[in-house]
């Protein structure tokens, strides 16, 4: 639908047509479309390398025949340019949203991309994408009271529908979506969706698993549910969803925080149901993954526990791009391998009581183990097919990321982060053994 082109055009491009689209709907100035309107440019530098260690190679192409290496980069420059009008006045009021996304490759050898990964776009010949540039955001929303629906490309955060927000550019997604918030406490919310935009690359692709290792698609995606808050502070999420002819799914999540003194403690359970669904184009799935977190807080200094299970011969799957995985043992690493339990402890400081506003950190250890996927019989359109190999593996993630956001300054709500993992796991499951260096610097920058 959108085809690449040079980066920075989007920028160029996508302005003008901002401002005329402006100038259109707002013939007063109390209109409300103005008022409420903002026009940002955000800027993410992203760079990442991958050691493989033990037996975790990546392969890529050259000229001269194909090459495996033990480390991959990623290196780019990302830009998002995007406005967010108010509503026009009226029973329906009407407004935009709009964004344009351009990725620069700052590093471009084939030998250090390695093939390239969901960081970073990378041809079939193995060379690597110098820019690319998409419309990310491009949606007319309405609002009626307490309503609100959104019609065209953008993002959704829910349990079963959640765009991906973890490489230079973010997902999104196009069809429409939802929200009624007329009830207290209460945010009904549903959407459709047929195509996805991803992070990694221009263009769109149909509905399809982030998991799945033969390709599959689906004509859409849909969910209904909502979130309550009880006068007590419960907060609790029910959510039905479907993948035409995948699955269906159904999602519950309960929360609650604790307060004894200068203690917190907050606790949060999650629980999925899969079930193949129409044509089981994905093959048959039966299962269900759990997710307990307990969170004790005192002052600055937070220790979080997370105990996961999946039940299940498939992995734990999601929309791809949508990172639709409200449990608790996902960093760098997932632990949604089949029947796999799993076990994180994680500590995270302010460090603002120590004289240093802005700055955090994140230390944490996970544990998976019972990977279990030798009773896999998804029968001939099963597509998680390595499964069956994965017998009683393993694996675990160590890691450390420090942030900071700079406070008062002229470079204000700025951000950098840089953090370290290591993975380590048995011969078949499926990540492999590597560490990963990540540092990322975002800017916003608030035009008007």
């Amino acid at each position: 639908m959108w085809l690449p082109v040079k980066s920075g055009a989007v920028l160029a491009c996508v302005l003008p047509g901002m401002l005329l689209n402006v100038e259109a709907l707002a013939d007063s100035s109390d209109s409300g479309f103005l008022k409420g309107s903002s026009l940002t440019l955000d800027t993410r530098h992203w760079y990442s390398k991958e050691i493989g260690r033990r037996d975790t190679v990546y392969r890529y192409r050259t000229d001269d025949g194909p090459r495996v290496s033990h480390d991959r980069v990623a290196w780019q420059q990302g830009f998002k340019l995007g406005f967010i009008s108010g509503y026009t006045p009226g029973t329906v009021g009407v407004g935009l949203e709009l964004a344009g996304y351009s990725v620069v490759a700052l590093e471009r050898n084939p030998a250090d991309a390695a093939g390239g990964s969901n960081r970073m776009l990378v041809n079939s010949d193995g060379d690597v994408q110098p820019s690319w540039s998409r419309l990310g955001v491009a949606a007319l929303k309405l609002r009626m009271a307490e309503s609100e629906l959104k019609i065209g490309r953008h993002q959704v955060a829910n349990p079963v529908m959640n765009f991906s927000d973890t490489r230079t550019v973010p997902a999104s997604f196009d069809g429409w979506s939802f929200e009624n918030s007329s009830i207290k406490g209460l945010v009904l919310k549903s959407g459709y969706f047929s195509k996805m935009a991803p992070r990694y690359a221009a263009g769109t692709e149909p509905i399809g698993l982030q998991y799945a290792m033969r390709p599959v698609s689906s004509d859409w995606t849909a969910y209904v549910g909502g979130d309550y808050t009880s006068a007590g502070g419960l907060q609790s999420s029910i959510y039905v969803s479907r993948i035409k002819d995948i699955w269906d799914r159904e999602y519950l999540g309960l929360s609650r925080d604790f307060k004894t003194g200068d203690m917190k403690t907050s606790m949060k359970l999650s629980a999925y149901n899969t079930q193949s669904s129409g044509k089981q184009e994905a093959g048959y799935i039966d299962q269900q993954a759990y997710g307990l977190t307990v969170s004790p807080s005192f002052k600055n200094n937070t220790v979080e526990f997370g105990l996961q299970k999946i039940v299940g011969d498939e992995f734990f799957d999601y929309v791809k791009e949508s990172n639709a995985i409200s449990l608790p043992n996902t960093m760098v690493s997932y632990f949604n391998g089949p029947n796999e339990t799993s076990f994180q402890v994680k500590y995270i400081n302010d460090w603002a009581a120590y004289g240093v506003p802005g700055f955090k950190s994140i230390l944490w250890h996970t544990r998976g183990w019972g990977i279990d996927g030798t009773g896999y019989n998804a029968g001939r359109k099963g597509v998680y097919t390595a499964s069956p190999l994965q017998d009683n593996e393993h694996h675990n993630e160590t890691g450390v990321f420090a942030s900071y956001t700079f406070q008062g300054t002229e470079l204000k709500g700025a951000n950098v982060l840089a953090g370290y993992a290591w993975h380590r796991a048995s011969s078949h499951q499926v990540e492999g053994n590597f560490d990963e260096l990540r540092v990322i610097v975002k800017i916003p920058v608030s035009l008007f």
